[in-house]
Protein backbone atom coordinates (compact mmCIF):
# COMPACT_ATOMS: atom_id res chain seq x y z
CA UNK A 1 0.00 0.00 0.00
CA UNK A 2 1.39 3.63 -1.26
CA UNK A 3 2.29 5.74 1.61
CA UNK A 4 0.75 9.29 0.80
CA UNK A 5 2.20 12.65 2.78
CA UNK A 6 -1.00 15.18 4.41
CA UNK A 7 -0.68 18.28 6.44
CA UNK A 8 -3.55 18.88 8.62
CA UNK A 9 -4.33 22.89 9.28
CA UNK A 10 -5.92 23.91 12.41
CA UNK A 11 -7.35 27.58 12.53
CA UNK A 12 -8.27 28.82 15.94
CA UNK A 13 -9.71 32.20 16.70
CA UNK A 14 -8.22 34.17 19.63
CA UNK A 15 -9.58 37.53 20.57
CA UNK A 16 -10.22 38.53 17.20
CA UNK A 17 -7.14 37.45 15.65
CA UNK A 18 -6.37 34.09 14.10
CA UNK A 19 -3.83 31.74 15.02
CA UNK A 20 -2.92 29.31 12.52
CA UNK A 21 -1.39 25.69 13.83
CA UNK A 22 0.31 23.22 11.30
CA UNK A 23 0.33 19.53 12.04
CA UNK A 24 2.18 17.02 9.29
CA UNK A 25 2.49 13.39 9.44
CA UNK A 26 3.28 10.47 6.87
CA UNK A 27 -0.06 9.23 6.73
CA UNK A 28 -3.08 11.99 7.29
CA UNK A 29 -5.52 9.44 6.48
CA UNK A 30 -5.19 6.69 9.14
CA UNK A 31 -6.02 3.91 6.73
CA UNK A 32 -4.69 0.72 7.56
CA UNK A 33 -0.80 0.06 7.50
CA UNK A 34 0.50 -2.68 5.61
CA UNK A 35 3.15 -4.16 8.02
CA UNK A 36 5.81 -4.14 4.90
CA UNK A 37 5.93 -0.63 4.86
CA UNK A 38 6.21 0.14 9.00
CA UNK A 39 9.86 -0.09 9.11
CA UNK A 40 10.73 2.64 6.85
CA UNK A 41 7.76 4.78 8.15
CA UNK A 42 9.22 4.34 12.04
CA UNK A 43 11.72 6.56 11.01
CA UNK A 44 9.65 9.33 12.05
CA UNK A 45 10.07 8.03 15.43
CA UNK A 46 13.96 7.87 15.25
CA UNK A 47 15.55 8.89 18.49
CA UNK A 48 13.12 8.68 20.36
CA UNK A 49 12.16 5.84 23.13
CA UNK A 50 8.90 4.15 20.87
CA UNK A 51 8.72 1.18 19.42
CA UNK A 52 6.25 0.02 17.15
CA UNK A 53 3.02 -2.12 18.06
CA UNK A 54 3.14 -5.52 18.61
CA UNK A 55 1.34 -7.71 20.91
CA UNK A 56 3.28 -8.29 24.15
CA UNK A 57 4.91 -4.72 24.18
CA UNK A 58 5.59 -4.26 28.12
CA UNK A 59 7.64 -2.27 30.16
CA UNK A 60 8.75 -2.00 33.68
CA UNK A 61 6.93 0.93 36.01
CA UNK A 62 8.71 4.04 38.02
CA UNK A 63 8.55 1.17 41.55
CA UNK A 64 9.73 -1.34 39.74
CA UNK A 65 7.31 -3.49 41.26
CA UNK A 66 4.77 -3.91 38.13
CA UNK A 67 5.31 -4.99 34.82
CA UNK A 68 2.44 -4.09 32.34
CA UNK A 69 2.11 -5.96 29.25
CA UNK A 70 0.06 -4.27 25.67
CA UNK A 71 -1.79 -7.70 25.20
CA UNK A 72 -3.52 -6.28 21.97
CA UNK A 73 -4.84 -3.32 20.27
CA UNK A 74 -7.83 -2.70 17.64
CA UNK A 75 -8.49 0.59 16.09
CA UNK A 76 -11.31 1.92 14.56
CA UNK A 77 -11.97 4.31 11.59
CA UNK A 78 -14.33 7.24 12.29
CA UNK A 79 -14.94 7.24 7.83
CA UNK A 80 -16.30 4.01 8.47
CA UNK A 81 -13.31 1.50 7.54
CA UNK A 82 -13.15 -1.95 8.73
CA UNK A 83 -11.41 -1.48 12.23
CA UNK A 84 -8.00 -3.57 12.76
CA UNK A 85 -6.19 -5.52 14.98
CA UNK A 86 -3.17 -3.09 15.63
CA UNK A 87 -2.30 0.19 17.07
CA UNK A 88 -2.40 2.76 14.63
CA UNK A 89 -3.91 6.53 13.46
CA UNK A 90 -7.44 6.01 14.63
CA UNK A 91 -9.81 5.32 18.06
CA UNK A 92 -7.84 2.79 19.12
CA UNK A 93 -9.03 0.27 22.22
CA UNK A 94 -6.26 -1.85 24.39
CA UNK A 95 -6.34 -4.26 25.99
CA UNK A 96 -3.32 -4.28 29.30
CA UNK A 97 -2.10 -6.92 31.71
CA UNK A 98 -0.56 -5.85 34.97
CA UNK A 99 1.76 -8.49 36.77
CA UNK A 100 3.61 -7.90 39.78
CA UNK A 101 7.39 -8.20 38.99
CA UNK A 102 8.92 -9.87 41.30
CA UNK A 103 6.44 -13.19 40.78
CA UNK A 104 4.59 -12.84 37.33
CA UNK A 105 1.56 -13.10 38.87
CA UNK A 106 -1.61 -10.88 38.06
CA UNK A 107 -1.35 -7.70 40.12
CA UNK A 108 -4.58 -6.51 42.38
CA UNK A 109 -5.03 -3.33 41.66
CA UNK A 110 -6.94 -0.59 39.58
CA UNK A 111 -5.82 1.09 37.11
CA UNK A 112 -6.70 5.17 35.28
CA UNK A 113 -5.02 6.36 31.83
CA UNK A 114 -3.80 10.23 31.20
CA UNK A 115 -4.20 11.78 28.27
CA UNK A 116 -1.61 10.56 25.54
CA UNK A 117 0.92 13.09 24.54
CA UNK A 118 3.26 13.61 21.76
CA UNK A 119 6.38 15.08 23.59
CA UNK A 120 8.21 16.44 20.48
CA UNK A 121 5.18 18.38 19.67
CA UNK A 122 4.00 19.53 22.88
CA UNK A 123 0.55 18.67 22.52
CA UNK A 124 -1.82 15.55 23.54
CA UNK A 125 -5.51 14.05 22.44
CA UNK A 126 -8.33 16.06 23.51
CA UNK A 127 -9.72 13.25 25.22
CA UNK A 128 -8.62 10.70 28.36
CA UNK A 129 -9.12 7.14 27.64
CA UNK A 130 -11.65 5.19 29.98
CA UNK A 131 -10.17 1.94 31.73
CA UNK A 132 -12.02 -0.86 32.60
CA UNK A 133 -11.00 -3.97 35.09
CA UNK A 134 -11.38 -7.35 33.78
CA UNK A 135 -9.87 -10.59 35.45
CA UNK A 136 -7.09 -10.13 38.08
CA UNK A 137 -4.83 -7.91 36.41
CA UNK A 138 -6.31 -7.33 33.09
CA UNK A 139 -7.61 -3.78 32.07
CA UNK A 140 -9.53 -2.84 28.16
CA UNK A 141 -8.36 0.93 27.84
CA UNK A 142 -10.64 2.56 25.11
CA UNK A 143 -11.35 5.60 23.29
CA UNK A 144 -7.30 6.47 23.16
CA UNK A 145 -7.59 9.13 20.40
CA UNK A 146 -4.40 8.49 18.21
CA UNK A 147 -5.23 11.29 15.69
CA UNK A 148 -1.87 11.78 14.42
CA UNK A 149 1.00 9.34 13.25
CA UNK A 150 4.05 9.72 15.25
CA UNK A 151 5.75 9.13 18.49
CA UNK A 152 3.06 9.12 21.43
CA UNK A 153 3.53 8.79 25.13
CA UNK A 154 0.98 6.73 27.29
CA UNK A 155 1.09 7.21 31.05
CA UNK A 156 -0.84 4.61 33.46
CA UNK A 157 -1.24 5.34 36.64
CA UNK A 158 -1.58 1.71 38.97
CA UNK A 159 -3.08 1.80 42.44
CA UNK A 160 -2.58 -0.67 44.14
CA UNK A 161 -4.42 -1.36 47.87
CA UNK A 162 -1.22 -0.23 49.61
CA UNK A 163 -2.20 3.28 47.92
CA UNK A 164 1.30 3.66 46.56
CA UNK A 165 0.45 4.73 43.04
CA UNK A 166 3.25 4.02 40.37
CA UNK A 167 3.02 5.31 37.03
CA UNK A 168 3.90 3.21 33.85
CA UNK A 169 4.94 5.13 30.57
CA UNK A 170 4.08 3.09 27.03
CA UNK A 171 6.16 4.81 24.96
CA UNK A 172 5.05 3.78 21.02
CA UNK A 173 5.26 4.99 17.16
CA UNK A 174 1.89 5.21 16.03
CA UNK A 175 1.91 4.30 12.18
Amino acid sequence: MPRRFGCAILTCVVAGGGVVLAGCSSDAGGAPVDASSQEADFAQCADTPAVPYMPGVNVTSTSGAYVVTLVSAKTDFSDGSPSVDTATVGLDTWVLSVTNAADGTPAQMTMTAERPTMPRHGHGATTYPAVTAGDPGQFTMSGINFFQAGYWEQILNLMPASGTIAKAKLAICIL
